[in-house]
């Protein structure tokens, strides 16, 4: 993947709102034997698929479920209720079809793909696997940037490609990377202007005592983010776009 992507040519998301669409998906609803608003917050999932698909009858083509995977070098730091190594167990275990999301996928009808964004260690090649390593990793970012601007550019020039590349006309998202709790904290508290106490939680499980090194620790960290948080953006940035 080039590293020439410059994330400054990444056009704006569509405003896809339409209120006489809305008022037509509304009435659809309505008109439905039923009470008014009698299957809750059903109701307004369909009519929000309804809004992003810009159709009153909303059908899931071939809805796909796409995974990004990336080790947190600031993971060593004890951040997490869990060493690294779990995210390239977990990523294994998506792959068997033993993890929850997995579970979940082939119950629903999706299609589910596993992205190897940055994690330390390398996978034997096989279905439902895609590889887009930027790195093994993102570097600690308690003594430096957790990645370099063309690191960042390729990761998300990669989230682009891939969701181009999926059939269908549904993407769900998920990711997955010890740490990755910590890099959305320090995300959140930037983008936010909010202190970082206020949003870092206990992550995987970490005790009282363990949210409040955590806070302590990160509020110290100079860099941010993951590979796959900089791809799974720009998966979602893609949908977006019409």
């Amino acid at each position: 993947m080039t590293t020439a992507f410059d994330v400054n040519d990444i056009p704006p998301i569509d405003d896809i709102a339409d209120p006489a669409l809305a008022a037509r998906l509304r009435a659809a609803l309505d008109d439905k034997t039923k009470p008014l608003g009698a299957l809750g917050r059903i109701e307004a999932l369909g009519a929000r698929l309804g809004g992003i698909l810009g159709t009153v009858a909303p059908v899931l083509v071939a809805p796909q479920m796409l995974v990004c995977a990336a080790d947190h070098g600031l993971a060593v730091r004890g951040v997490s209720a869990y060493p690294g190594d779990v995210t390239w167990q977990m990523v294994e275990n998506f792959l068997s079809g033993g993890a929850a999301v997995s579970v979940l996928a082939r119950q629903h009808g999706l299609a589910l793909t596993v992205v190897d964004c940055g994690v330390r260690r390398d996978f034997e090649p096989r279905e439902r696997l895609v590889v887009r390593k930027v790195a093994r990793g993102t570097a600690d970012s308690s003594s430096g940037p957790a990645m370099t601007a063309a690191q960042c550019a390729e990761a998300i020039a990669n989230g682009l490609a891939l969701v181009e590349a999926l059939p269908g006309n549904a993407v769900l998202l998920g990711e997955m990377g010890i740490g990755n709790s910590s890099s959305a904290s320090m995300l959140l508290a930037r983008l936010a202007g909010i202190d970082i106490d206020a949003c870092t939680g206990i992550g995987t499980g970490l005790d009282a005592d363990g949210r409040i090194r955590k806070a302590r620790d990160l509020a110290h960290h100079e860099a941010l983010a993951g590979f796959e948080v900089a791809t799974h953006a720009a998966v979602d940035h893609r949908q977006g776009q019409s």
